[in-house]
């Protein structure tokens, strides 16, 4: 089959084999190969093998599809051809491939007639497995080989992955899963050998192998080449070499001991198997990477769909920003017109960070949108928040939450659960905080909460913030703190709400040196214009 093999070293697989049926290539998740490339088209180009012609199609990229550098609609593919997508992503052409490892083998057993029947078996497997992209398609033509070859009784293939020892594939399939294999202490040999090895015959037998009732046996490492990658100035040929794992067979019955073509034969299908099977597990990890990070893309679109613009009230100017620390965050801010035309605000923070927190802030906005609709007081809205955390948070994760009802007149009730301090900029700069009176939401069911009545003057704010923007560190590991935002505040008198949120992310941003925060960054403020 012929392949395209991208011609970056740190390309997610090894090569792109196509079959019969055109393979799609774009950034979109559907596409049989899935670049995570900017300049790359969502559906950019296919290829295609009708058995006799190896053809590359632009699919109406914006960047185009080129090949040796013209651009191109539609072209043949030779051996050697640069396939190029867009202005950085190329491929180099193989319309045919072929194992170097079965090469040496043809130039050495030409002339034995076992030699030839093995090698010919071997290259209907090569061409098996190149065909295969499934990883767990690829296991079984490794192991059916590896049986049929060395005429045994039963085998397995076992990959590593993260350290553990996985049983991939057993033959025959009745099989325990947690194969012999595992335990076998040929196939430890072998691992650490990185050699084929072989036991059996007058090679004593294993204590394992005779308990087994095998009489034979023999198992290859899978080795992959590895190099490491770095800045071009950096760059090097050497390569080390990992174990992904390995094959063993055994033969149950009595016959010759496996000879060294049959040792050879073996070390012959590993090396193949080795480098399909890495490919195989990479493609897989890079479709599984892709789709998880399409998921998140959504995740990310619904939460910022909750996080909708504040509504504008015309006794009120609002203004409200949320940065998450990944792709979601935890930290939620909420801002509803009540039925009596009072504006409520509320800013929280919920613990941990990812999809788990983010799932609890979905919930508390809607929470939150039902408790305003329903004309709850702020001292009531508390406990029923809490409660509600309570009987649905199989997390035990927590919400830290500072809200506030601001009237038409100006008057402003204010609740902290056990969140940062609210800040109240009057109109001659100074700073008032409301600190919490009661304890963070979601772990104590009879916990209590007072609430602080304030009158807002023309021109003052009140302002919600997360304690991404309090807890900004410098290089130096000094907080920007409380007293950060309370300086920041103190020069704002009288400045409109959006002003406000942009200086106090400037001051932390400046705090921090340019680094990006390590927390979520969300901030809320309400400047009161007066009464109508």
């Amino acid at each position: 089959m012929p392949a395209l093999i991208p011609r970056d070293p740190g390309a997610a697989a090894a090569r792109v084999r196509v079959e019969h049926a055109a393979l799609r290539f774009g950034r979109d998740p559907s596409c049989d190969v899935v670049i995570a490339e900017p300049t790359v088209s969502r559906r950019h180009a296919q290829a295609s093998w009708d058995g006799r012609e190896f053809v590359i199609e632009d699919l109406g990229s914006s960047g185009g599809t080129f090949v040796n550098g013209i651009k191109v609609q539609r072209a043949v593919l030779h051996a050697g051809d640069v396939v190029r997508l867009g202005p950085r992503t190329e491929y180099l052409a193989q319309p045919e491939e072929a194992s170097s490892a079965l090469e040496i083998a043809a130039g050495q057993s030409g002339s034995d007639e076992g030699g030839v029947r093995h090698l010919q078996t071997l290259l209907e497997v090569a061409r098996a497995i190149n065909a295969a992209t499934v990883l767990e398609e690829v296991v079984q033509v490794v192991l059916q080989a590896a049986v049929r070859l060395l005429r045994a009784d039963r085998g397995c293939v076992i990959l590593i992955e993260n350290g553990e020892r996985r049983t991939v594939a057993c033959h025959p399939r009745g099989l325990p899963e947690t194969s012999w294999a595992a335990r076998s202490s040929l196939f430890d040999r072998a691992l650490a050998e990185r050699r084929v090895v072989h036991a059996g015959a007058e090679l004593s037998p294993s204590t394992s192998m005779v308990a087994r009732g095998a009489l034979l046996a023999v198992a290859a490492p899978l080795l992959v080449a590895r190099r490491p990658m770095g800045p071009a100035k950096d760059a090097s040929f050497a390569a080390t070499v990992e174990v992904i794992g390995g094959i063993m067979v055994e033969r149950l019955k009595e016959g010759h001991r496996f000879g060294q073509e049959d040792l050879g034969v073996l070390e012959s299908l590993a090396v193949d198997a080795a480098v399909a099977l890495d490919s195989a597990r990479l493609y897989r990890e890079a479709r599984e990477k892709a789709k998880i990070d399409h998921e998140m893309t959504l995740a990310r679109t619904i939460q910022t769909a909750l996080l909708r613009p504040p509504p504008q009230v015309p006794f009120a100017d609002v203004f409200a920003f949320s940065q998450p620390a990944r792709i979601v965050g935890g930290d939620l801010y909420h801002a509803a017109v009540r039925e009596d035309g009072a504006l409520a605000v509320a800013l929280g923070d919920v613990s941990g960070k990812g999809v788990p927190a983010a799932l609890i802030m979905a919930m508390v906005q809607g929470l939150l949108g039902l408790l305003h609709e329903l004309g709850q007081p702020i001292a009531s809205m508390l406990p029923a928040l809490n409660r509600s955390l309570i009987a649905h948070n199989p997390g035990n994760r927590f919400l830290t939450l500072g809200a506030g009802v601001l009237a038409a007149d100006g008057t402003l009730e204010l609740a902290n659960a056990g969140h940062c301090p609210l800040a109240v900029l009057r109109g001659d700069g100074a700073v008032q905080l409301v600190s919490p009176k009661g304890p963070i939401l979601g772990l104590l069911p009879d916990a209590a909460w007072e609430t602080d009545t304030l009158r807002l003057a023309p021109g003052e704010s009140v302002v919600l913030y997360s304690d991404g923007v309090s807890e900004s560190f410098s290089p130096n590991d000094e907080e920007f703190g409380v007293e950060g935002v309370q300086r920041t505040l103190g020069g704002l008198a009288g400045a409109g709400a959006e002003d406000v949120v942009q200086a106090l992310l400037r001051a932390a941003a400046a705090h921090r040196a340019g680094r990006e925060a390590e927390d979520d960054v969300t901030l809320l403020v309400v400047r009161y214009r007066g009464s109508a």
